[in-house]
């Protein structure tokens, strides 16, 4: 059966409505909490006297430790739930932010990172999974791309507005904090744990998932499963078709994009003269998401360009990315960089909606959190490579020629979408459950 790909919010069934607002403002809330730090953790790294190289080692032991958990805590959540797996990333999460807050060391920070990786783990392909089954039950006759595009788009706000937040309390409370030992750049961190409690009672109170029974047998049984469903999951992904085209475009792209997200602060700083200068970059971190967000708002309009192929318009928007962010490292004046930054955002932002619901369509549920934990390893697995190697270039060469090579990977794996349209006319759309059942009335 076909599905609507273009509708009005108001068309979905009232349920479906109301799924989607929960997941929006959790979303928001969620990638909020990752932006009130994202604006000032290099800063503070850099603050505590570590050098590019040394984040570059920090952020590969956050992506190791992600890589070392994903798949198998993807495979826990198909057995156990998606609930209670993501309530576990939030714990990890809090007790991470606790050790960066309290304790200064190399050794207590890398551990504190792995521990963020740890947090990472457990929440992919958790309540994206739990969204994404309801929805289709809840209004099987509609495409998930354009409210998935919605919930991006929150997400995006989300990490834009507290970005902002990041900064002005960086500015305003932190000087305040170093009569009580902390540093300027701990402010953050403690409206972040904040934040992360107020997240955990919204997920508890307000995501509903049907009973599972979890108790120590459960999550023996579980982990036990563990093995045939990675073997499962994993052959299915590397002989489908799709979805190995475009977990290689993932890795290739996440290869460069991770150098981008971690040295765009410290490549941006010289250019800003201003005591205020964390406030500023506090607000060209809203410009940074709030373009991420305005590009997954605008990917729906892109995809009816083409005419409903998802597949060219990931062409488009990722080869165009890989252009911008070449051009990005040019600049040398935040005058020039901001409307670069801001189009290289947008188009990253306009590449998830499409990306994600062709790989819907072609994910049986039994492997769904799985699937997506897969699509997190191997998202995972470049940027571990990207920060390795292209941090290294950084370090040496420095950050603009990392981002000339970085520019030019993403526009390979844009054009690895050339081969998906004749791929996907030959594939048919998986048949779930409900919509089975839909089909047979």
């Amino acid at each position: 059966m076909d599905k609507q790909t273009s509708y009005k919010f108001k068309e979905l069934p009232k349920i479906a409505q109301n799924h989607v607002r929960v997941y929006q403002f959790h979303q928001f809330l969620n990638w909020g909490n990752v932006g009130l730090t994202l604006v000032i953790l290099v800063l503070l790294l850099q603050d505590r006297g570590f050098n590019l190289y040394d984040i570059s080692i920090l952020f590969s032991i956050y992506s190791a430790a992600t890589l070392l958990f994903e798949l198998p805590l993807g495979g826990l959540a198909d057995g156990i739930g998606r609930k209670p797996v993501y309530i576990g990333s939030v714990i990890a999460t809090l007790i991470a932010v606790a050790g960066l807050l309290f304790f200064k060391s190399f050794i207590i920070t890398a551990i504190g990172f792995g521990l963020m990786g740890f947090g990472r783990a457990l929440m992919s392909g958790t309540l994206d999974a739990w969204f994404v089954e309801n929805f289709r039950q809840q209004a099987p006759k509609f495409s998930s791309q354009p409210v998935l595009a919605r919930i991006q788009m929150s997400g995006g706000i989300g990490l834009a507005v507290f970005a902002i937040l990041g900064g002005l309390l960086t500015d305003l409370v932190g000087p305040e904090l170093l009569r009580y030992g902390f540093g300027i750049y701990d402010a953050p961190l403690i409206a972040s744990l904040i934040m992360t409690l107020i997240l955990f009672g919204y997920t508890v109170i307000f995501i509903i998932e049907k009973d599972r029974k979890i108790d120590k047998q459960t999550i023996k049984n579980g982990f036990s499963n563990i093995g045939l469903i990675l073997r499962d999951s994993g052959f299915y992904a590397l002989k489908h078709r799709i979805i190995s085209i475009m977990l290689l475009s993932t890795a290739l792209t996440s290869l460069a994009f991770f150098t981008l997200e971690t040295f765009w602060i410290p490549y941006v700083k010289p250019m800003i003269e201003s005591q205020y200068a964390t406030s500023i970059i506090g607000v060209l971190t809203f410009i940074y998401f709030f373009s991420m967000a305005f590009g997954a708002g605008i990917s729906t309009p892109i995809v009816t360009l083409f005419k409903g192929s998802r597949p060219r318009a990931l062409l488009l928007i990722v080869c165009l990315s890989g252009v911008f962010f070449i051009l990005l490292s040019f600049t040398s004046s935040l005058y020039y960089f901001i409307p670069m930054i801001i189009l290289v955002t947008m188009f990253m932002g306009a590449a998830s909606s499409p990306f994600d619901s062709i790989f819907h369509d072609y994910v049986p549920d039994d492997k769904r959190s799985t699937l997506l934990s897969l699509e997190s390893f191997v998202e995972k697995i470049g940027g571990l490579i990207g920060m390795l190697g292209l941090g290294y270039i950084a370090e040496k060469l420095g950050i603009e020629v990392a981002w000339r090579i970085g520019g030019a990977i993403v526009i390979l794996g844009g054009l690895l979408y050339l081969i998906l349209p004749k791929r996907i006319a030959k594939t048919p759309i998986i048949k779930h459950d409900d919509e089975q059942e839909s089909a047979n009335e």
